[in-house]
């Protein structure tokens, strides 16, 4: 629903003229009234403009428009982002967006911090009108011990409160926060917490290298940009989980069967393409249906985690892990030949044994054993071949290098 501006004033010649100005820029009714005029019902949310006496009403409409001009801005800046939000793009060019559109309304330089583990804050995104000295203030930030720690960002997020400094050159700030002030002639700094109901997800930050001073309509703008980042940057954490759970088994968090043949798929392409080795471990608990008939599915499910667990220990952070059956699992290791496999698979009994799976979960019973086969890609052949191989060779029909875990 529109509002209705009211131009009250004695002068019925100003009044006219202020209310064609208005006209030609912005749609809201417009309703004038004298003196003598009887005023009709105004409600809270209507606008009302007073018009002085003064002859020369130039610097009154100045002012005025200015303002008009202004809160456009920021209707515009607050529809291209809902736009924006509701698009497809990534997070990463979503919060670029955002701090370079804010230079339009806010201050003229800006960024996203957010949150990482253990309290630490990263820098996520930053835009300035001026990026010579952008570059120039990240590097003097970084070489700046106290705000390269996080600590005043750290503080201020823990506060959940925003903050505005109109005037940071009189301001009671750190010495290193008053060197780079000095430095760069930054006037002011507005920071609002970007945060959900439960958390603080980071902070957007607005500075000011001109003469302006931050405003209530200011920090408005700023919380509602706050705001939108938290949707979109708690909607991409969805998203990602979404992703996560889409390709991982719920029970082990290895990777799923589906994801094992995309990725093999993927990884022996890789190695056609340039010549590198690539390998396959099969890995078999032995006997896993004894433990379940003996101790239960729940102890069943506790084994099959810990065997992934220790699977997972055993193998660089480049290896895949994935559980391909009820007790089967998969690892493809890029960029090993099938003596590297050998050093991974005998490094994995080793885990095995020395993790004495049975014992740790409270249960005094012969080990948990595993049997691994292993093969290498040659060039040419399809990658179901690596896994064909091995279940022959697990049937007995065609032997491989097969590993036993030797039974205590």
């Amino acid at each position: 629903m529109g509002h209705t501006i009211f131009i009250l004033g004695t002068d019925p010649q100003q009044c006219k003229e202020l209310r064609e100005i208005l006209q030609e820029r912005i749609s809201d009714n417009i309703v004038t009234a004298h003196r003598e005029d009887n005023l009709p019902n105004i409600k809270e949310s209507d606008t009302v403009i007073i018009t002085s006496e003064e002859k020369n009403t130039g610097i009154l409409y100045r002012r005025l428009l200015n303002k008009l001009e202004e809160q456009i801005h920021r209707g515009e800046l607050l529809s291209d982002l809902i736009r924006l939000f509701s698009s497809s793009i990534q997070i990463d060019e979503l919060l670029d967006r955002v701090v370079s559109k804010s230079t339009d309304v806010l201050g003229d330089t800006a960024c996203v911090v957010l949150s990482g583990d253990e309290g630490q804050i990263r820098l996520e995104s930053a835009f300035s009108k001026n990026p010579g000295r952008l570059v120039k203030m990240l590097v003097s930030m970084v070489n700046l011990r106290g705000l390269a720690s996080g600590e005043l960002l750290s503080e201020f997020l823990t506060r959940r409160q925003a903050v505005v400094i109109s005037n940071l050159q009189a301001a009671n700030v750190p010495p290193e926060l008053k060197s780079l002030v000095e430095k760069f002639s930054l006037v002011s700094v507005l920071a609002v917490p970007i945060q959900t109901k439960d958390i603080v997800l980071g902070a957007f930050v607005s500075l000011g290298s001109d003469s302006r001073n931050f405003n209530e309509d200011d920090v408005a703008t700023a919380s509602a940009l706050a705001d939108f980042t938290a949707i979109a940057l708690e909607n991409a954490g969805l998203f990602a989980e979404l992703q996560r759970t889409a390709i991982t088994d719920s029970l082990t968090g290895a990777y799923n069967t589906r994801f094992f043949h995309e990725v093999l798929g993927r990884e022996t392409a890789r190695a056609e393409r340039y010549t590198t080795p690539l390998s396959l471990l099969m890995i078999d608990i032995d006997s896993f249906k004894v433990v379940n008939d003996t101790f239960g599915h729940v102890v069943g499910n506790k084994v099959l985690s810990q065997i992934t667990n220790v699977v997972k220990q055993s193998i660089r952070h480049t290896d895949f892990v994935f559980r391909c059956g009820g007790d089967e699992f998969g690892v493809v290791l890029p960029g090993t030949n099938l003596e590297g496999a050998m050093h991974a698979a005998e490094k994995i009994l080793q885990k095995v044994e020395s993790a004495d799976i049975l014992t740790s979960l409270g249960y005094t019973a012969g080990p948990v054993t595993v049997s691994i086969g292993l093969s290498e890609y040659h060039r040419g052949s399809h990658f179901e071949t690596l896994v064909e191989k091995l279940c022959k060779g697990f049937s007995g029909l065609n032997p491989l290098t097969l590993l036993g875990f030797a039974r205590l």
